[in-house]
């Protein structure tokens, strides 16, 4: 039987179309900030692409409105994070090798996904699969310097002003954020997305009693389900706590595991990637302006 691995490994092998700007040039920006006129690529991750796009167009949406002018690659794949975190490492690299050729090409400032997983992976687990590589390694490090999460794009690249996405009826939804292990403890998330939703959006948010994974963890969830569950339902528990209506975090496999979680236990706790918020503040402004016009 032909694995995933190895269809994605022959997909390789094409050669890759040009890339396709989203938008072919900036339009002014609706939110003041520092990223103003940069050219950004846009790394979905497989997740966004085949099960959530609303997430990926979220994104999208959100540098737009800083007058970002955004590049879609195409002919992309995975970044190797599904085979590599099985210990597949010869399925893994050539597509590593493949995302790294992949991502040289485009003629950008910056390359931002909204997977905290694929940034870690590619910022910091290609330097470690290439590191006896003396041709890959330099083009890892070029790649890892030029990724940045979603999150701290916004707030240490276009600094985003305190206030600048709150709701135009001074609506405070009352949320809950779950911390990624990627994005807490690979990529060191834990100020910025707090700051995008208390401070930028002037949410009410509240913090869970405990830090812990919420039990996916990729194939774990498929190895061990009796105890991916019971992560689950503990971490649902702490969210019940809160309060909050809505569980927001940055990673789609922790955003299904819990969004599938709530789901069957039939609570009404809304789970949303945290682009998501940022660009229905956006649409609000964009349609207030709209009728101004």
């Amino acid at each position: 039987m032909q694995t995933i691995a190895d269809r994605i490994k022959k997909r390789g092998t094409r050669q890759a179309p040009p890339v396709t700007p989203v938008t072919p040039a900036a339009s002014p920006a609706i939110i003041p900030n520092a990223a103003d006129g940069l050219r950004v690529a846009l790394y979905p991750g497989c997740m966004t692409t085949m099960l959530y796009p609303e997430q990926g167009e979220a994104v999208g949406i959100v540098l737009h409105a800083l007058g970002i002018t955004t590049i879609s690659p195409q002919d992309l794949h995975c970044c190797g994070l599904i085979p590599h975190n099985s210990g597949d490492t010869p399925h893994a690299l050539p597509m590593v090798k493949r995302t790294i050729e992949r991502m040289e090409a485009i003629p950008a400032d910056y390359i931002i996904s909204g997977s905290a997983s694929c940034v870690a992976m590619m910022t910091q687990d290609y330097l470690h699969l290439l590191r006896d590589d003396p041709a890959w390694l330099p083009r890892a490090e070029r790649l890892a310097g030029r990724i940045q999460d979603f999150t701290s794009f916004l707030v240490n690249v276009a600094n985003l002003p305190v206030g600048s996405l709150t709701a135009l009826d001074g609506d405070r939804r009352t949320l809950t954020y779950h911390d990624s292990c990627q994005g807490l403890n690979a990529l060191g998330l834990e100020s910025e997305p707090r700051y995008l939703l208390e401070d930028v959006m002037g949410d009410d948010l509240r913090e869970l009693s405990e830090t812990f994974c919420c039990g996916f963890g990729g194939s774990f969830s498929l190895e061990y389900p009796v105890i991916s569950e019971r992560l689950m339902n503990r971490k649902l528990v702490n969210a019940d706590a809160t309060g909050a209506t809505i569980l927001v975090s940055d990673n789609q496999g922790c955003l299904m595991h819990l969004r599938g979680g709530a789901d069957a236990s039939g609570r009404k706790l809304d789970v949303r990637h945290i682009a998501e918020l940022l660009a229905e503040r956006v649409h609000e402004r964009t349609t207030a302006a709209a009728q101004d016009g």
